[in-house]
């Protein structure tokens, strides 16, 4: 019997469901049971030389029983249908909330095929679990118990003969539940692994097109399904085996206790009645394992599946909400925001990210990161939406550690606009409404005006109305990072963030943007990391990053006068 003690815990979302499922499972088993009783009912007539008209009741009673258990069969069947979708909706529902709980820093950790396959795939082979082979087990268990009692009751010898192998039957395929778990597992991780590496082809087609890598890559990929091939092979012999078992104990088990049953007619001890009853009540006791074993490859494959279920859900947050929140104080003006001698290293690298930073944002004013590739200017803003935590020194908004605020109030305060501007396959409004759930036509027209995005929006087949594809890929970059800024303008929030944000385009669509990001941080504190160095020249205060530490703090003309790193950069970004 598959009892997986962690699905079992997870099965109280939709105990009545499955308590359902039961209930009419247990009922198809009565109507069978009723069948036979009635059957052996009429043989005993029969071979009592009573006239067939002594058996109209019995025969009206066993098609009776067939028109109901057809009923029942369907009743069992949306059962199982509302059953699964239960299961799916529920699980996937918790999977995904602690996936937000996890947020960003989980898949550094992780592929992004693996997770999907825990969302997807893995709550597919979980739904079956619980819709069919966990009601199916309480059938067995409970359904052959009565009905060994009442055998016992017609023939102790019968009764006990039945019961040792109902108890065989399930136990003995047990034998192969190691050797089928580890095949199990295997077959899990091989078909997990080929799921990740096709979403890895899928969304690097372009570059495997542009590389001409695409045949190499099929190669690989094809070998990665021989794997899968050969893990499934191997668990089949297993699970066939497992089949076999059972299905032997089924037919030895009834012909063995309808051969006893006539010994014991023959001693005198059973009546040709008691006989007929048996005869029929027998195969009743096996039936539900029969039915049981359809269910066992999907009942398997969810165990199976489900170390990927429980190793996203086992994950610990890298930034998990506060014990006890305080709240965020409200001075009516943008927020300070501190990065006091915060040091953070990834969990892969032996040099820290960040190493003592200490930075100061005045409210309202906007300070400009720069520094080479790897210095460190990107770890900084995920700390300040708090994807990590530094492992020293701490992040203050307005004086307070926003390890102590809630993440939905810290997020709340805070607008982005990245390098790597992400529209979900949706309306341009919907990508909007990212922003303000609840935002008018107006305000968001409004928004797009001040982003230099309206006119183009416009022009669209639809306007606000018009799909922009997966990623947006229908636009263009300038066009997405302007509908970025008017998301971050919908947003309305004191802290602004802009990443990089405007390294994607070309130097038009740049002067552009950086008009539009103009209007969007007055009054805003904002922070901006930059690489092109021309796009911060007019930034109040720069910040110079190198090898995680900062190096220089100033205007751009002070920094200049001083020839340290930040002139160093100028001058390597002047030469042709």
């Amino acid at each position: 019997m598959l009892l997986h003690r962690r699905l079992l815990q997870l099965a109280t979302a939709v105990r009545w469901h499955i308590a359902a499922a039961v209930a009419v499972g247990l009922g198809v088993t009565a109507t069978y049971v009723g069948q036979g009783l009635l059957v052996a009912a009429v043989l005993e007539q029969v071979s009592e030389h009573r006239p067939w008209t002594a058996s109209i009741p019995q025969v009206a009673g066993v098609l009776a029983l067939v028109a109901v258990r057809a009923a029942l069969l369907q009743l069992r069947e949306l059962c199982v249908s509302r059953t699964a979708a239960a299961t799916k909706l529920r699980l996937r529902r918790r999977l995904y909330a602690h996936l937000l709980a996890l947020g960003p820093g989980h898949l550094t950790r992780t592929r992004t095929g693996t997770v999907q396959s825990a969302l997807v795939d893995g709550v597919e082979a979980v739904e079956s679990y619980y819709a069919r082979y966990l009601p199916q087990l309480a059938v067995c268990l409970l359904a052959p118990a009565a009905l060994v009692a009442y055998l016992t009751w017609i023939d102790w010898v019968v009764g006990a003969l039945v019961a040792v192998l109902v108890v065989f039957v399930p136990l003995a395929p047990r034998w192969w539940d190691r050797l089928l778990g580890e095949r199990g597992q295997a077959h899990w991780d091989a078909y997990a692994a080929l799921d990740a590496a096709y979403l890895d082809t899928m969304q690097g087609l372009t570059t495997l097109k542009a590389f001409n890598a695409g045949e190499r890559h099929r190669a690989e990929l094809g070998e990665r399904a021989e794997v899968l091939y050969r893990s499934t092979m191997a668990q089949m012999k297993i699970s066939l085996v497992d089949t076999g078992l059972t299905a032997f104990g089924v037919a030895a088990g009834t012909s063995l206790s309808v051969g006893v049953g006539a010994l014991r007619l023959a001693q005198g001890a059973l009546d040709l009645a008691g006989l007929y009853v048996v005869l029929f009540l027998v195969f009743e006791c096996f039936r539900p394992f029969i039915e049981l074993s359809r269910f066992w490859h999907a009942g398997h494959t969810a165990v199976s599946a489900a170390s990927g279920i429980h190793a996203l859900l086992d994950a610990v947050p890298q930034t998990p909400e506060p014990s006890a929140p305080l709240p965020p104080r409200r001075t009516g003006r943008p927020p300070v925001v501190e990065f006091e001698d915060v040091t953070f290293a990834y969990a892969d690298r032996l040099a820290p990210a960040l190493d003592r930073v200490s930075l100061r944002l005045e409210a309202g004013r906007t300070l400009a990161v720069v520094g080479p590739s790897g210095a460190g200017k990107t770890t900084l803003v995920s700390l300040l939406l708090r994807f990590f935590d530094p492992v020293g020194g701490r992040v203050l908004v307005d004086g307070q550690d926003i390890r102590e605020l809630p993440l939905a109030t810290l997020r709340e305060t805070i607008a982005v606009v990245c390098q790597d501007t992400y529209l979900f396959h949706g309306t341009v409004a919907d990508n909007l409404r990212l922003a303000r759930p609840d935002a008018t036509a107006a305000q968001m027209r409004e928004a797009a005006r001040a982003a230099g995005a309206h006119a183009f929006v416009e022009a669209l087949p639809a306007g606000y109305d018009t799909p922009v594809g997966e990623r947006g890929l229908t636009l263009s970059g300038g066009e997405r990072q302007r509908i970025a800024i008017a998301r971050a303008l919908l947003k309305d929030a004191p802290v602004l963030i802009l990443d990089e944000a405007t390294s994607s385009v070309d130097a038009a669509a740049e002067a552009d943007i950086q008009r539009a990001l103009g209007r969007l941080s007055r009054g805003r504190t904002t922070l901006v990391v930059a690489h092109r160095l021309s796009t911060v020249r007019d930034a109040g205060r720069i910040a110079v990053l190198a090898r995680g530490r900062v190096t220089e703090v100033g205007d751009h003309r002070s920094l200049l006068v001083r020839r340290g790193d930040y002139a160093r950069m100028v001058a390597a970004q002047a030469a042709p």
